[in-house]
C-alpha cells in the first residue's frame, strides 16, 4: 500500500512510522486523517478517540441496512393499453386507440403481442410508418396547437382526396383541374403527382366496399325499420331508395341509406322483389316496419313482402303491423284536395310571380315598385313547383306581402299591362279582360293537359290566397315535423293530426 500522505506537520516520517500509520488507518475503518500530532501519538493509539471510533465501527457491523429491492421492469407497451380486470385479476388488455383486445393473464401471455400490435395499429398517432418523420402541428383540445411528429403518406392523401369528392359531391374530373393541382403542389410538394380520374374512381370504389363491410357488421343482429320511395327522373329512368333506421348500443337513432338503385317500373310486385333481394344481400332478417306512401302499388309490394318474409326467424306477430303509411304523404293528399277549391286564385298569383321572375329587367322594375310602396322585407318573390304544395305555400306567403307592389306595377309598367291585357273596370279596379299571354300545362309524357290565358289576380284572389296561406301554415309545420329523419317522429303524430282535424272542422 502506498503512503497515505507525503507531508506531516511534525516533519518527515520514517519508513517504520509510515507503516504504523497505515495499520492504524485500516483499523479505523479507512479514516485517512486520525487525530494525531506526533509520531509517538501515532504509535501509541490508546486515547479516547480511537476507542470511540472502534465502537462506531462495531455498531455499523451490527446494524446492517438491507439493500432496496430492484423495481420490476414494466414494458412501455403498457402505456398504450387499458387493463380489464375480473375479480381483481387482469384478463384482457384493450388498445387505447383502436379498442382491440388481447388476452393478458400474467402466467400465460406476455407483452409481445401488445408490442406487435403497436407497430400496425391504424389509429396509433406516433407509430413508425417507415418514412422520414417531420415535426408538424396539431390542433389541441383546449385551443392552440401541439407539436407532433408526422410522416407523409401518399396513400393517406389519396384516400382523403377520394373522401373529399364523395362528401362535397364533386365531379371526379375535379382532381384533374389545373388550379387544384397547382394548389396541391403549393400546399404539399410531396403530393405533386395528384391521382387521375381513374385512380380516384378506384379509390372511391374501395371506400364504398370498406364502408359497406362496416355497415354489414353494424346491422348484424339488429332490428331495423325501413323506408322506401320511388320516382322517375327527367331522363325517364325509374329509381328506388331504401333507407334503414335503427337504435345503436348507445340508444341513439341511426339512419343509413342501404341502396339507391334503378328499378324496371313502379309496379308493386317489382318493388317487392327488389326490396327482398336487397335485404338478402345485406343479411337482414329482422324487419320491424316498412314505411311507404299511400300509392296502390305499395300495397301490392307490402303483401308480397309479407308473404316472402313471414317465415323468417325474427319476424314479429307474422308482420301484421309491418305496413306503416307515411303521415307526410297523407297530409299532402289533404292539401292537394283542398287546393282545388282555391285553384283559380292560386293560378293567377303564380302568373304574376312568373312574369316578374322571367327576366332581370322585370325583376328590377318590380323592386322599384316595392320601394315606392315602402314595403320592408328581406324576402323576394319566388316561383313554386306545381307538384309540390309546400313550395306553393312559400310562394303565396311571400307574394301576399307584395300585393300593393303588384298593383302599382299593373298601373305603371306598360309591359305588364300589355302582357296581361289589363283594362280599368267601372269601379276603378284593374283586371285582365282580353288579350294576354296563353300558357300550356304539359305533362311528363309531353302531352298538353290544358291551355289557359294568364290573368292578374283580383282583390278577391288576394283575399283567398291570404286566407289559404294561414291554413297551409298548419300543414307546413306538421309536415316538417313528420319529415324529420334524425329523431323519432311517432310521438308527435297524434297531437299534430288532432290539431289539423280541429282546424278543418272550423
Amino acid at each position: 500500500m502506498d503512503p497515505v500522505f507525503d507531508f506531516y506537520p511534525g516533519g518527515d516520517l520514517e519508513d517504520d512510522a509510515v507503516h504504523e500509520v497505515d495499520e492504524v488507518e485500516v483499523e479505523l475503518g479507512g479514516n485517512s486523517n486520525p487525530l494525531v500530532s506526533t509520531n509517538a501519538d501515532v504509535v501509541d493509539v490508546q486515547d479516547d478517540t480511537v476507542v470511540e471510533v472502534e465502537e462506531n465501527r462495531l455498531k455499523r457491523k451490527l446494524t446492517l441496512v438491507p439493500k432496496p429491492k430492484k423495481e420490476r421492469y414494466r414494458s412501455p407497451a403498457w402505456d398504450h393499453f387499458n387493463e380489464i380486470k375480473e375479480g381483481g385479476v387482469t384478463k384482457l388488455d384493450e388498445c387505447k386507440y383502436c379498442k382491440k383486445q388481447y388476452k393478458a393473464e400474467s402466467k400465460k401471455h406476455g407483452v409481445s403481442n401488445l408490442s406487435a400490435h403497436l407497430l400496425v395499429c391504424p389509429l396509433h398517432p406516433n407509430r413508425d410508418q417507415h418514412g422520414q418523420q417531420n415535426l408538424s402541428f396539431k390542433p389541441a383540445d383546449g385551443g392552440g396547437v401541439d407539436v407532433v411528429n408526422h410522416v407523409f403518406s401518399f396513400d393517406d392523401c389519396k384516400r382523403a382526396l377520394a373522401e373529399m369528392v364523395i362528401i362535397d359531391e364533386l365531379p371526379i374530373r375535379f382532381v384533374e383541374g389545373i388550379g387544384f393541382r397547382r394548389f396541391c403542389k403549393v400546399m404539399q410538394p410531396k403530393f405533386s403527382s395528384v391521382p387521375s380520374r381513374q385512380t380516384t374512381t378506384r379509390e372511391i370504389c374501395a371506400i364504398h366496399n370498406y364502408e359497406r363491410g362496416k355497415l354489414k357488421k353494424l346491422l348484424k343482429g339488429r332490428r331495423i325499420c325501413l323506408t322506401t320511395d320511388t320516382w322517375t327522373s327527367i331522363q325517364n329512368l325509374n329509381y328506388m331508395c331504401l333507407t334503414a333506421h335503427f337504435i345503436d348500443d348507445n340508444w341513439k337513432l341511426q339512419k343509413r341509406i342501404l341502396n339507391f338503385c334503378q328499378v324496371v317500373n313502379h309496379k308493386g310486385e317489382t318493388i317487392g322483389k327488389k326490396i327482398e333481394s336487397l335485404l338478402l344481400d345485406w343479411n337482414v332478417d329482422a324487419i320491424f316496419t316498412l314505411t311507404v306512401d299511400n300509392a296502390s302499388s305499395n300495397d301490392t309490394a307490402i303483401r308480397f313482402l309479407k308473404r316472402k318474409t313471414k317465415d323468417w326467424k325474427r319476424t314479429i306477430l307474422d308482420h301484421d303491423y309491418l305496413h306503416v303509411r307515411c303521415c307526410a304523404h297523407i297530409l299532402n293528399l289533404i292539401v292537394v284536395e283542398g287546393l282545388k277549391e282555391r285553384n283559380e286564385s292560386i293560378l293567377r298569383v303564380r302568373d304574376v310571380v312568373r312574369y316578374v321572375r322571367s327576366s332581370p329587367q322585370r325583376l328590377e322594375s318590380f323592386k322599384k315598385c316595392v320601394e315606392k310602396e315602402k314595403i320592408e322585407s328581406n324576402q323576394t318573390v319566388c316561383l313554386d313547383v306545381c307538384t309540390r304544395w309546400n313550395s306553393t305555400y312559400l310562394m303565396l306567403e311571400v307574394a301576399v306581402k307584395f300585393e300593393k307592389a303588384f298593383q302599382r306595377m299593373a298601373e305603371e309598367d306598360n309591359g305588364f299591362k300589355t302582357f296581361f291585357g289589363i283594362k280599368e273596370r267601372d269601379d276603378g279596379e284593374l283586371v285582365s279582360f282580353e288579350g294576354g299571354e296563353t300558357i300550356e300545362l304539359v305533362s311528363e309524357s309531353g302531352q298538353v293537359r290544358y291551355t289557359r290565358v294568364q290573368r292578374i289576380p283580383t282583390k278577391l284572389d288576394w283575399k283567398n290566397c291570404a286566407m289559404f296561406t294561414k291554413f297551409l301554415k298548419l300543414f307546413y309545420n306538421a309536415t316538417k315535423k313528420f319529415s324529420a329523419s334524425l329523431f323519432v317522429t311517432s310521438n308527435v303524430f297524434f297531437e299534430e293530426m288532432y290539431n289539423v282535424e280541429v282546424k278543418i272542422e272550423k
